[in-house]
Order: structure tokens, then sequence, then C-alpha cells
């Protein structure tokens, strides 16, 4: 019975029953933890007629949520892959979108002081010229939450750049969507209580410039770290946790 509530949300009541729709509905209960992990779907025959979908539209969602990832098929079922399999795989895009917020906060924390460190070893005036520009931007947004998020997203951005590291370039932002959307712009939205903590933030950046500016990589780190620490301790009290 709690199965079939489940499958119930599946069910495709508009006119559009592509594979990829369908598909994007099975991942977004994964992501949710609705399909724990090892959930096995029903035999393609019941679970199709559960969906109202043909079964070339059951199995082409199935090889876009298996080339994605998030599931494993085999003669003897499909069923939702363990988290703990999936990052040892090294399925990274997969591992970020089912991970939590803690997660998140931890792996920047881990990765993104180690970006502002090469940064400041590495950037010239020409990259201090730009990040300036950003940071002058972020502040002149600070009464608008929308802009702000927008304009500290790219104050980050800038950053990872000038640290010269496609490796971690490439991690940072494709996890720091993820970041920004679930805890940044949770943060800006509520205006009234935030007001300190933007002003806050806001120096922390000139701060992280000054050091960047003098090449001071250890203190850079440090800053960058605290200014984490911050938003992830801000985060937990809104959230009441």
């Amino acid at each position: 019975m709690e199965n079939d509530k489940l499958l119930d949300k599946l069910v495709i009541n508009e006119i559009k029953t592509q594979s990829d729709y369908l598909a994007d509905k099975i991942k977004n209960m994964i992501v949710s933890r609705e399909f724990h992990d090892g959930f096995v779907f029903p035999n393609e025959n019941e679970f199709c007629k559960k969906l109202n979908v043909s079964r070339s539209t059951l199995r082409e969602a199935y090889k876009i949520l298996d080339t994605q990832g998030f599931i494993h098929r085999t003669k003897h079922g499909t069923y939702v892959k363990c988290r703990d399999d999936i990052a040892k795989q090294g399925d990274f895009v997969a591992s970020l979108e089912l991970a939590d917020n803690h997660e998140m906060v931890e792996f920047v924390c881990a990765l993104e002081p180690e970006a502002v460190f090469l940064a400041a070893q590495k950037v010239d005036e020409e990259g201090l010229a730009k990040l300036e520009e950003v940071m002058i931007a972020c502040e002149k947004a600070m009464d608008n939450s929308k802009d702000l998020v927008e304009m500290n997203y790219q104050f980050h951005a800038c950053i990872r750049e000038l640290a010269k590291n496609n490796l971690i370039t490439s991690a940072l932002t494709a996890y720091y969507d993820i970041f920004n959307h679930q805890i940044i712009e949770d943060i800006y939205a509520v205006s009234t209580d935030t007001v300190d903590f933007k002003r806050n933030s806001l120096v922390q950046h000139r701060e992280l410039f000054d050091a960047l500016k003098n090449h001071e990589a250890e203190k850079a780190k440090s800053l960058a770290y605290n200014h984490l620490l911050d938003s992830m301790k801000f985060q937990l009290k809104m959230s009441g946790k």
C-alpha cells in the first residue's frame, strides 16, 4: 500500500508522456529520498500499466536514469542505487544532486579555501581588478536580495577562476549551483533577518580581497573558511537546527 502511494506520484496525467519527463519525476523522488536506497521498481508490464505509458517509454526513462547513475538494471529487476555506491563509483554529478546540506557545506569548506589559497599565490593585477569590480557590485546590491545572490555567485566564481586550476574550478562550479540554490538563496530570501549577516558577509569579501591583493595565501585561506562556516551556521539557525 505504501509503495502504491509512492508509485501513484509517477502517473502521467498530462498529454506529454515522454521518457525524459518520466525520468525527471523518478529522479526527483530519488533525490528527495521518497525512493530509498535499494528501492525495487515493479516489473515492466505492471509498472507500465500503473503509469499508463508504453514499454519503450519506460525503458528509455530507465536508460536515462542508468546513464545518470541513479539506478541499476539487472536481469532480475531495476532498483535505486545506494548513495554510498554512487560515491564509490566516482559518479560526481549524481552524488552532488543526492548530497544533503551538511555534505555540501563540508565539501565546499574542504575545497574552496584551497582554491582561495592558490588564487592568492597566482592572482595578477588584471584578476584583482575584475574581482574588485564584482565585489563593489555586491556591495551596491546589498538591498536587493536577487541581485546580491547573483553577484555573490560571481564573486566566488571569479576567485575559483583566479586559482587557475581547471580541476578545482570544474568541481566547485558543478557544486556551487546547488549550494547557491539550497543555502545562499535561502539565507538572502528573508531580508529582515539577514541584514546583519549580509553586511558582515560583504565586510568579509573586502577582507578576503585585501588578503588576495597582498598575496597573503594562508590568511586568505583562513578568511574563506570562516566565511563559509558563517554561512553554514546562519543557515542552520534559520532552519531551527
